[in-house]
């Protein structure tokens, strides 16, 4: 391995590709092409040869203050008798990078970093069908000023540590996992005494950046949120990585002070970007809203409301396709609720069902993978209705309430009341269940088999279940059982101590998954719908809702919130505690109460010609209906 320049702590990896392209930039080098000859002749052209970049290991090093770094690459093909031909002229050099800021460039075979460059990148050499790689990792080190700090404010934490000065991270908590096209986090912090002015560390493999700022209020003490450029050296360097070490110290702004420091800690970064969007449904709206994932600075869009949809009130509950192309939307009372299916490009109604009176309307739903088919719950009992046309396929295929279909399509999972609820004539329903248990049936050979138990209620009350993106677990909620102060029946339906578990699809012991969960109802989950790769493993990501605190901006026991935290599949199937600690999710409105996230693949939009065909808040962008942009 050869070493460029200093190698410094934590980098940041901005690379060229964009969300959803190539992941690849080319650079002109000299005129030759990957199917240009140049004046590369004999048989290695002829495919018996390889092509070998070098230097195959290279570590460079960002630092404010100094030349930016550059390697001069350099392509050989090496013949099966391991003779070896200089190419380097006739190559064509480029840099695959995870999406981010521009890392580097090149001139020929000699790449230059960028200024915010951090992480690690694949250099790749073309030269017609052959291409060989080298392996590049870019360190930075780095102070960045913003928000009302003064330029000279590194120099004043000179001072020595004073534990009468410490902050206090609030938010977010430590060991947290977020996706690294998130794009937006803020760091919560009780400033300590007598400081006016702070320092963000942040700390790893490639990475030593220091931010400052002045003190934001926010609620009972300050807050930071990163700009696109720290946010991007953060996640960039963090990709993938180690965990990276966070700490805020504090001083004063006139300088000679002493420095309070808080204790150190973590935050890590996904692999892979998350993809697709969700649906939510807003209280306060009575709307369901909707959200792609990854759009900086973007909140989330208003995607169907009473008007919309031909309700009196509002639209509730709520269910979509895998593919995000078909949305089952409940009516007003869900009591059970009349519903409608919905093309979610054209927002057309396909079928409906229900009436004012119950009938049959229902208040869960879940689609089939290929979407041909709704499983719809009334709280009491399941039936299966054509995806299409809404018409009765069987009628009753067990008792339950709250399914979710398998991504494979052969097996359903719901909750079923130790009690069912009350009917009345011909009217049945109930909003949630009580000391339920979940049971699974399965398909075979077109007809549903009969109920098997996956989780026993026991004590508890099990509800909500929803099955992880490679159908392996099953995550659920669990509530207690009784009565409340009111001497109802304590059910699922917005239960004060709903808890999150998982449990193997195949059945055994549950695991509390208590590092994501809290004590303040932790509701409604479900799985980001596809699975991911974290450093050789799998990566998977879950959604709930939650009344818990969020950082100093809403107290606990306020209204509803969508929280996200990462899942590892592997430390189920050791017993052990699988989530990771939750992070609020930053497109939403903290006046309402928000519920019921439900992922799709993509967010499916109306084409369009021109902005005259797309609804009065969204402009035609690319084709596509979008939001406007503001």
């Amino acid at each position: 391995m050869r070493t460029y320049g200093l190698v410094m702590g934590l980098g940041l990896v901005a690379l060229v590709a964009a969300c959803g392209s190539s992941g690849r930039d080319s650079y002109d080098n000299g005129g030759a092409t990957p199917g240009s000859s140049g004046d590369v002749g004999g048989p290695a052209l002829g495919g018996d040869g390889s092509l070998v970049v070098e230097p195959a290991e290279t570590d460079i090093a960002v630092e404010d203050g100094k030349p930016l770094p550059s390697v001069d690459y350099h392509a050989f093909i090496v013949n099966k008798d391991g003779t070896r031909q200089d190419v380097t002229l006739n190559a064509v050099f480029r840099m695959v990078q995870n999406a981010g800021p521009v890392q580097a460039s090149f001139a020929g075979p000699k790449l230059t970093a960028s200024p915010n460059a951090v992480g690690k990148a694949t250099v790749h050499a073309d030269l017609r069908t052959l291409s060989g790689e080298a392996a590049l990792r870019i360190h930075l080190k780095k102070d960045i000023v913003v928000d009302g700090a003064p330029p000279d404010a590194a120099a004043k934490f000179a001072g020595a540590i004073d534990p009468a000065r410490k902050p206090t991270i609030v938010y977010p908590s430590d060991g947290v996992m977020v996706p690294p096209n998130m794009n937006e986090i803020e760091w919560h912090y009780q400033p300590g005494t007598g400081n006016d002015l702070f320092e963000l560390g942040v700390k790893g493999s490639l990475l030593d950046l220091r931010v400052y700022f002045a003190c934001k209020t926010v609620g009972a003490g300050c807050a930071y949120a990163p700009d696109p450029t720290v946010w991007g050296i953060v996640a960039s360097a963090g990709r993938g990585d180690d965990p990276l070490s966070t700490t805020v110290r504090g001083t004063s702004k006139a300088g000679g002070a002493s420095v309070g420091a808080s204790a150190t800690q973590t935050i890590a970064f996904g692999e892979e970007d998350i993809l697709g969007g969700l649906y939510y449904w807003n209280a306060g709206a009575g709307a369901t809203m909707r959200y792609e994932f990854g759009v900086s600075g973007q909140k989330a869009e208003t995607f169907m409301n009473a008007p919309k949809a031909g309700a009196g009130q509002c639209v509730g509950c709520h269910v979509l396709s895998r593919d995000g192309e078909r949305v089952s939307l409940g009516l007003d009372i869900p009591a059970p609720a009349a519903y409608k299916v919905f093309d979610v490009a054209t927002k057309s109604m396909v079928f409906a069902q229900g009436g004012a009176a119950g009938g049959s309307g229902a208040n869960f739903f879940s689609f089939s993978p290929d979407k041909k088919q709704l499983m719809v719950s009334n709280g009491v009992t399941l039936s299966l209705r054509d995806g299409a046309t809404g018409a009765a396929l069987t009628e009753k295929v067990a008792d339950g309430a709250m399914p979710d279909w398998s991504p494979d399509g052969t097996s359903i999972v719901f909750a079923k009341s130790k009690q069912s609820p009350p009917c009345f004539g011909a009217i049945c329903g109930s909003t949630g269940v009580s000391e339920a248990s979940l049971f699974v049936i399965k398909s075979a050979g077109g007809a549903w088999g009969s109920p098997i138990g996956l989780v026993a209620a026991g004590a508890d009350n099990a509800f909500y279940p929803s099955y992880s993106p490679d159908g392996a677990f099953v995550v659920f909620n669990r509530g207690s059982v009784g009565t409340n102060a009111k001497g109802e029946t304590k059910s699922s339906y917005d239960a004060p101590d709903a808890s999150l578990w998982a449990v193997s699809a195949a059945g055994g012991s549950p695991i509390a998954l208590a590092r994501a969960g809290s004590t303040h109802g932790d509701s409604w989950p479900k799985w980001m719908v596809r699975e991911q790769k974290y450093r050789g493993k799998k990566l998977m990501w879950l959604t709930f809702s939650t009344r818990r605190a969020y950082g100093l901006r809403l107290g606990a026991d306020n209204n509803a919130q969508i929280w996200m935290a990462a899942f590892d599949p592997d430390a189920v199937a050791q017993g052990k505690d699988a989530s990771f600690p939750a992070f609020w999710l930053p497109f939403q409105e903290l006046s309402s109460g928000n519920h019921i996230a439900q992922w799709v693949t993509r967010v499916v939009r109306q084409g369009c010609a021109d902005s005259s065909q797309c609804e009065g808040s969204e402009a035609c962008i690319d084709t596509v209906c979008r939001p406007a942009v503001k």
